[in-house]
């Protein structure tokens, strides 16, 4: 779980730069003083969110759900595998190379599908942290119109600051109101490009 963690922080403070707020290491070309100053723990207003809680056991219930679809054509290869290594003392060469070929194909049928599911579980939890990571970034926004604030900070880029500084309960407080869970959903996969007519 640490990359859409990581990825959270990242866009969290990508999102609020953009909005207005200065994150981190943002100067103009006119810097000005900065007379109020916040700081957050991304990562943890993400993990201790009840929305990121929620997105959890919903992907472990898809995952299981493809592992077991997966386990079953698992199964049903090493089935045909053992079928087709016992006929191969009646098969010709020739028949026998022929359901070799039909069997790898299934195999890289089976290897894509995997790998096209395990893509697609990954933009749905990236689609999930990133309900949350906007519903983040308009909270602190809020938060730094009421506060005044001229600067907002990560923890992991300060090295020290005032435990009054930080914002972070509020942000988590505010965020588990407004976003109590995330429905993740399945994206649909790309239908495979019909091949072109000669």
């Amino acid at each position: 779980m640490r990359r859409p963690v990581m990825a959270f922080a990242f866009g969290l403070l990508t999102g609020l730069a953009v909005s207005g707020i200065s994150p981190a290491g943002a100067q103009g070309a006119h810097p000005q003083s900065v007379q109020a100053i916040g700081v957050i723990d991304a990562q943890r207003i993400l993990r201790q969110s009840k929305a990121y809680k929620s997105i959890r056991p919903q992907m472990q219930a898809l995952k299981k759900q493809y592992e077991d679809k997966f386990r079953a054509a698992e199964g049903e290869l090493r089935t045909s595998k053992r079928n087709i290594d016992q006929e191969r003392a009646i098969l010709s060469p020739e028949a026998f190379a022929q359901r070799q070929r039909e069997f790898r194909t299934r195999v890289e049928t089976v290897q894509r599908d995997m790998q096209g599911v395990n893509r697609l579980l990954d933009r749905a939890m990236s689609s999930g942290v990133g309900k949350i990571q906007l519903k983040a970034q308009e909270i602190i926004r809020d938060l730094a119109k009421e506060m005044k604030l001229d600067l907002i900070l990560t923890n992991i880029a300060v090295a020290f600051s005032k435990p009054t500084f930080d914002i972070t309960d509020r942000v988590l407080e505010r965020l588990n109101k407004q976003l109590p869970s995330v429905k993740v959903e399945m994206p649909q996969a790309k239908p495979a490009s019909a091949p072109k007519q000669q």
